[in-house]
């Protein structure tokens, strides 16, 4: 991606602004070094290595990659879809000549996630139309504040070049969890550093216990002395033989009358699985992921499973949706077609249940007129047909506009 200078078309706007005052810089990356109380140390690259990071993350980011993001026109009653707009099929189909839409919504997702920032840069036309989207890793985004006009700017690095100003004109920005109205996002690994660090921690011990053999632990006790020579020679043979996992269940023999003495210290004993477990389920409350989405299924239950799904949409993913199609509104439309359209990504295939369960709820919609054969048509990704569009209602199964019709006819006293 090519970041120019500032386009021609906000050039002149701002060419004489004064950028010397810098109010603040964006320094949440260079906070994600710190150790965690564990004593391990907990950056955005060993965070992905924890499983349950790593899942919530990606649950979060391919899932809302899968969705349709649909550009929406108001109409006096009810909406279509602006598919005549350009916008619409950068957020729909291709941001940009190399970035289908899903793998822009992943990218920008993820980055949110982990930084607690979504940067995307607008590459605009020479009238001022968006003609691209890009995404700009969070690492590579420093924020500006200028005292004098009080605007926000941005600079991008590549390649070890930072840009010019980059204003709110030609970025997208979504931005995470903060307190009040400051500059700056709370880092999710800074929150999350302590719960990720054990995890990691956890994850090491396990390993290292296996690596060590996994059933050998304990005391060796001789009957008398050993020379220095001697000690050696037996570590080095004992170590050999009866540790690290391709040695577990060997039969030890031990000889000159020394003895064994194992140390009770398994993971059980240790209360190391159940840890590790708890860890799943206390880093899924920082991502806000119900942990059924991160393979932790104890919980689940082939009757519960449906209303977890849903409860999933509802709390952890309708937020997320709603924040990233009010950046669109807020970045991506001009104060007059802010009146007009409006973004929204379709969670609706996400809320169907099982085949009986639709069968249910659209015969009860096309009963109670509600949904005709064609909406339901369309809910189930399929061609409408002509005259599917009649709304109909229970009883003689009328349309809804002859209902008022036969009502007068009768002379005001109701339908037979």
């Amino acid at each position: 991606m090519k970041i120019p200078i500032i386009g021609r078309f906000f050039e002149k706007k701002y060419k004489n602004q004064d950028l010397s005052d810098v109010e603040k810089r964006f320094l949440a990356l260079l906070r994600g070094n710190a150790k965690s109380k564990s004593g391990v140390d907990v950056d955005r690259e060993t965070a992905c290595k924890v499983s349950a990071v790593f899942a919530c993350v990606n649950y979060k980011a391919s899932t809302i990659s899968s969705l349709p993001c649909v550009l929406y026109k108001r109409l006096q009653k009810g909406k279509e879809k602006a598919d005549n707009m350009d916008l619409y099929h950068l957020l729909h189909y291709l941001p940009n000549p190399e970035t289908t839409a899903a793998e822009f919504w992943e990218m920008y997702v993820w980055n949110l996630e982990l930084t607690g920032y979504g940067f995307a840069y607008i590459k605009r036309d020479i009238n001022g139309f968006i003609k691209e989207l890009w995404n700009v890793p969070t690492s590579s985004v420093k924020i500006y504040r200028n005292k004098t006009t009080n605007e926000r700017y941005y600079t991008i690095t590549e390649k070890g070049q930072e840009s010019s100003p980059i204003y709110s004109e030609n970025m997208m920005v979504t931005v995470g969890k903060r307190f009040q109205n400051k500059d700056s996002a709370l880092d999710p690994v800074d929150i999350a550093r302590d719960a990720m660090g054990l995890g990691i921690a956890l994850e090491e011990y396990a390993s290292k216990y296996f690596a060590n053999g996994a059933t050998v632990s304990g005391i060796v006790e001789m009957a008398g002395e050993l020379s220095p020579q001697m000690f050696d020679q037996f570590k080095k043979d004992f170590r050999d033989n009866f540790q690290r996992l391709h040695n577990a269940f060997n039969v030890m023999f031990l000889d000159g009358g020394s003895k064994f003495n194992k140390i009770s210290n398994n993971p059980e004993e240790s209360q190391a699985i159940e840890a590790r477990k708890f860890q799943i389920i206390e880093i899924c409350r920082f991502f806000s992921v119900p942990p059924h989405k991160v393979m932790d299924l104890e919980r689940a239950t082939f009757s519960n499973i449906e209303q977890q799904n849903t409860d999933a949409v509802q709390t952890c993913l309708n937020p997320l949706c709603v924040k990233l199609e009010l950046s669109i509104y807020k970045d991506l439309l001009n104060p007059k077609e802010r009146k007009k359209f409006y973004a929204k990504f379709l969670t609706n295939a996400l809320l169907r249940g099982d085949t009986t369960a639709r069968k249910d709820y659209y015969n009860t919609g096309i009963q109670n007129g509600y949904l005709s054969p064609n909406d339901v048509r369309e809910l189930e990704d399929m061609n409408p047909y002509e005259g599917g569009d009649i709304y109909m209602v229970n009883g003689n199964m009328i349309p809804v506009t002859k209902i008022e019709e036969n009502y007068t006819q009768k002379g005001g006293e109701g339908t037979q």
